[in-house]
């Protein structure tokens, strides 16, 4: 079965949490960093998977994955995902927690905790763009696009 095949025949969300299960995840970066970080773990021409920490009060900022489907679990901590549809939506995820989700959804991942976070993401296709946005409490107004190799 090619990557392209077994990649579709398995939702991301399994994907991401049947690679969670390796401990060797949980020392790859700084359990405490000053600023959030991340590495790409996996990267095919069909998916990626990246590992992120998060420091207490990180957050991403409201963004997309332009035209890439994603899913992530938490590995470690507290993660909370603000989404808005048609008012604003706030879900804590806790260890083994996590979403999938369509490409062009927009959310804002943070860790209100005051402990560290560690999650694992993987996106399918690969990820080429990433749309920011700002929120104004009724709607989301669209900022700009960052390009893979350019931004990060």
């Amino acid at each position: 079965m090619s990557g392209r095949s077994a990649l579709a025949a398995l939702p991301l969300l399994e994907v991401v949490r049947g690679h969670a299960a390796d401990p060797a995840l949980l020392q790859l970066l700084d359990p405490c960093p000053e600023e959030r970080s991340w590495i790409r773990l996996v990267a095919t021409e069909d998916h990626e998977l990246w590992l992120i920490s998060w420091p207490a009060g990180a957050a991403t900022d409201w963004h997309d994955h332009g035209s890439s489907s994603g899913a992530f679990t938490v590995l470690r901590g507290t993660l909370t995902e603000h989404t808005f549809d048609g008012g604003l939506q706030l879900v804590d995820h806790g260890v083994g927690g996590g979403k999938a989700f369509a490409a062009g959804y927009a959310h804002d991942v943070r860790n209100h905790g005051e402990e560290p976070a560690l999650s694992l993401h993987a996106y399918s296709p690969r990820l080429t763009t990433m749309t920011r946005f700002k929120f104004h409490g009724d709607r989301l107004e669209v900022l700009g696009v960052e390009r893979a190799g350019e931004e990060w």
